[in-house]
């Protein structure tokens, strides 16, 4: 069986460390099945994995444009996969390779462009979330095959689309953090600091964070800073929460920190006091599980599927709820009993996600598919 795996696109933010994680683990668990993986120039996954089933087809670096590697996928893609005799063509995103002349599965594991009504982002996000969506909803209906990287989205999908519950395969992401990693997160003498880590975008719901913060540190002066780690992809609402830190004098306490390097988050993890996460739309968030495994505190957003991925490992609040978010932050920082059992259980969860389960999953559903009849 012949299979391609495209890297041209959907790796901003968590994607990169989705194939990151995934390729690797993929050439670990199958020496049959022939790989062809179309990436980019500066991708090193051609240089660390050289294994006989596993070709690499890398394109030029000047596909630095949403619209070019659109037109390589769509248009150029096809005519490659016909040229190599490929059997599936999985796309590890929402986007279906539409003219594709073999089976296609596709990842689910962007919600905000099926979502992005619920929220009051700017309207040139919005215009792109629709045309986002639109094309989700085409390449759902063209797939042969789709993965839901969670059993809510999985849920959703259903509900969405009535009638595709049967070519639904619900696989989770692994778990990216070093074995040897895992047990960096001795408070000891550093200095406290809460973490936050998403996007700035309405849904991952900053916002409310801060204000619960605030209500909470108005009552107890002694509360640590609060650290928020991400890049700017609303420019008007990160410009709110700039404002807001401002309004409620806060600007000594929380601490912006930007887009962080991957390797340079993990160790934040590991040193933070408690992890909160106050987003209101994921998938299957990357960032809880990194933190599990750094056996960090954590203090979440109760909406699906945040406890389906912490189960125990978490407190959850209210998201929209700024009395709640500050209640479980007091919680999380000053109940010690609660922060070691939070610590406990984070690493028990977080090995219940492993890539190389991921690829034995994601080969089943390779094999399934392939026998399938045209």
């Amino acid at each position: 069986m012949k299979i391609a795996i495209s890297t041209l696109s959907g790796i901003s933010y968590g994607g990169r460390t989705y194939f990151n994680n995934l390729i690797p683990a993929l050439a670990k668990v199958d020496k049959y099945n022939e790989y062809h993986i179309f990436t980019h120039e500066g991708s090193d996954l051609s240089e660390t994995i050289n294994q006989g089933n596993f070709f690499f087809h890398v394109y030029s670096s000047k596909l630095n444009s949403a619209l070019t590697r659109l037109f390589r996928e769509q248009l150029i893609l096809p005519i490659e996969l016909k040229i190599n005799k490929i059997d599936i063509m999985f796309t590890a995103k929402n986007a279906n390779i539409i003219l594709a002349p073999c089976k296609t599965i596709i990842s689910i594991r962007n919600m905000e462009p099926l979502c992005y009504k619920n929220y009051q982002n700017h309207w040139i996000l919005n215009v792109f979330s629709w045309l986002r969506r639109n094309y989700t909803l085409i390449s759902i209906k063209s797939a042969d095959r789709i993965i839901a990287v969670s059993q809510s989205v999985k849920n959703y999908l259903e509900k969405l689309c009535p009638g595709i519950n049967d070519k639904v395969n619900v696989i989770y992401n692994g778990n990216p953090v070093a074995e040897e990693s895992l047990n960096k997160n001795a408070d000891g003498d550093r200095t406290p600091f809460m973490l936050s880590a998403s996007k700035f975008v309405a849904y991952a719901n900053q916002l409310n964070l801060i204000e619960g913060y605030a209500g909470l540190y108005e009552k107890n002066k002694e509360l640590p800073p609060l650290w928020l780690a991400g890049g700017i992809h609303d420019k008007i609402y990160f410009e709110k929460i700039q404002k807001i830190i401002t309004k409620r004098n806060l600007t000594d306490k929380i601490k912006i920190l930007g887009l962080v390097p991957h390797g340079h988050l993990i160790e934040l993890y590991s040193q933070a006091h408690a992890f909160i996460f106050p987003s209101t739309l994921e998938a299957c968030p990357q960032t809880l599980i990194e933190a599990m495994a750094c056996g960090v505190p954590i203090a979440s957003s109760n909406v699906p599927p945040m406890p389906e991925i912490c189960e125990t490992a978490a407190i959850y609040f209210d998201p929209f709820d700024t009395n709640d978010i500050a209640d479980k932050i007091d919680s999380i920082f000053f109940d010690e009993r609660l922060r070691e059992h939070l610590r406990k259980t984070a690493l028990e969860r977080s090995r219940f996600f492993d890539w190389e389960k991921t690829a034995v999953d994601l080969v089943k559903v390779f094999e399934i598919v392939h026998q399938d009849n045209p």
